[in-house]
């Protein structure tokens, strides 16, 4: 496995660490803990923050001043960044870096086996379902695993969520992930639609076919095609991103294919940390609820296109107010300014600057594959998102639903998916 793939489950499992009370994968924990925070803080150039805003991010990142401390210590110990008088100085980054960087941590922790189990195993079942049994034996014979800590072992995994269980009958228990999609999915697809009815197949062929044209959709839009049933089942076991951006009135979804965000491998490892999905997810809720014009941008194309460029984008007023989201996340840089303007006029206000080149790179690549890049916009959309949740959250509570509900929603396709049988 290379380094950024380990990276990239390496964030995964952190991201699942926080949610509980354990100290199992301790030096996971905290090699990923350095990775989100190192994300946080970088962009494509070297940059230096001072204190406050070191703050801000690391808060946002969800980082406690505890935890911010020492992971500066080790960030610093690797010299990523340098800490002096008058701020934090960050190495210029991209994600692939930031997740490679995060795997040598890793290493220098000296991890134990069973956290390198953890994560060949999440590998595994993300590019098929595996019988527990089987992949559990299969791990314990290459890292040498006796019994009672493959016991404690499969404990902690499956409480700690780094797998989904799927039972299928007394003897059958399925393990598979959320990243199934993330990779190149057209047989997959083909596997599950083996497994729908013909309604069910004619409903999801409708819908993939509107989102290869357009995207980016809102969940409202999917449900009303594909029905709540089987959008709730297909969420579930991650055929679709759900990402989900808020703001005072309330909270809207937007779907994109995991496949979309991936440029160079996959997306769980292009889009480790879903900032070109936050960007995308931003842009689209400006473009279809926004009903200000309050700027002069036409094109989300050419926005894109420019803020890679390394252009500021504005005076605009709306970019004070909407995209606060994108600032936290460090994606995007905003502050007052003036430009002359085509007429020779100087205008003044609120400019935006792009901090992570890759990222905006990510989300254009997505948003060309689709027409969303063809619709002409009167401003720069308005967005108003103070939120953004990722696609694995917005998954895992579907698929605490599907399992409250029935285990036959899911049963039949995971089943599609596996390549062999028992």
């Amino acid at each position: 496995m290379d380094l950024k793939t380990q990276g990239a489950w390496l964030i995964h499992h952190a991201n699942k660490l926080q949610t509980v009370n354990t100290i199992a994968f301790d030096n996971i924990k905290t090699a990923g803990k350095a990775g989100i925070l190192l994300s946080a803080l970088s962009t494509s150039e070297e940059f230096t923050l001072n204190q406050s805003k070191v703050d801000a991010l690391a808060k946002e990142a969800n980082i406690s001043k505890l935890e911010q401390r020492a992971l500066l210590e080790i960030l610093q110990a690797n010299e990523l960044i340098d800490i002096g008088q008058s701020g934090i100085a960050i190495l210029g980054l991209t994600t692939s870096t930031t997740l490679e960087h995060t795997s040598k941590i890793f290493q220098s922790q000296e991890p134990d086996k069973t956290e390198f189990a953890s994560i060949l195993l999440s590998e595994r079942i993300s590019e098929t379902p595996y019988r527990r049994e089987d992949i559990l034996t299969e791990i314990s014979d290459l890292y040498k695993i006796d019994s009672t800590s493959l016991s404690s072992f499969q404990q902690n995994i499956e409480q700690i969520g780094l797998v989904d269980v799927e039972n299928i009958d007394n003897q059958n228990i399925l393990y598979f992930n959320g990243n199934l999609f993330k990779r190149e999915n057209t047989k997959k697809i083909q596997q599950v639609l083996s497994s729908l009815s013909q309604d069910e197949q004619t409903k999801l062929i409708q819908f993939n076919k509107l989102l290869d044209e357009k995207a980016c959709i809102e969940s409202s839009q999917a449900i009303a095609i594909l029905g709540d049933q089987l959008y709730s089942k297909l969420s579930a076991i991650g055929m679709f991103d759900i990402n989900v951006v808020s703001n005072e009135k309330g909270e809207v979804g937007f779907l994109t294919k995991p496949s979309s965000f991936s440029k160079y491998s996959s997306s769980d490892v292009d889009d480790a940390f879903d900032l070109a999905k936050a960007f995308v997810s931003s842009l689209t809720y400006g473009m279809t609820k926004s009903g200000s014009s309050r700027g002069n941008i036409t094109m989300i194309e050419a926005l894109l296109k420019a803020l890679i460029r390394g252009e500021e984008v504005g005076p605009v007023d709306a970019i004070g107010q909407d995209y606060k989201v994108l600032e936290l996340k460090h994606v995007v840089e905003i502050k007052q300014g003036s430009k002359r303007s085509w007429q020779g006029n100087i205008r003044s206000g609120w400019m935006m600057k792009l901090l992570k080149k890759d990222v905006g790179e990510l989300a254009l690549q997505a948003i060309k594959q689709g027409n969303i890049s063809e619709q002409s916009l009167i401003s720069l959309p308005s967005a108003t998102i103070n939120k953004y949740k990722g696609p694995e959250i917005n998954r895992v509570n579907m698929r605490k639903k599907q399992v409250d509900r029935t285990s036959k929603d899911t049963n039949d396709m995971i089943m599609a998916l596996r390549t062999g049988g028992f």
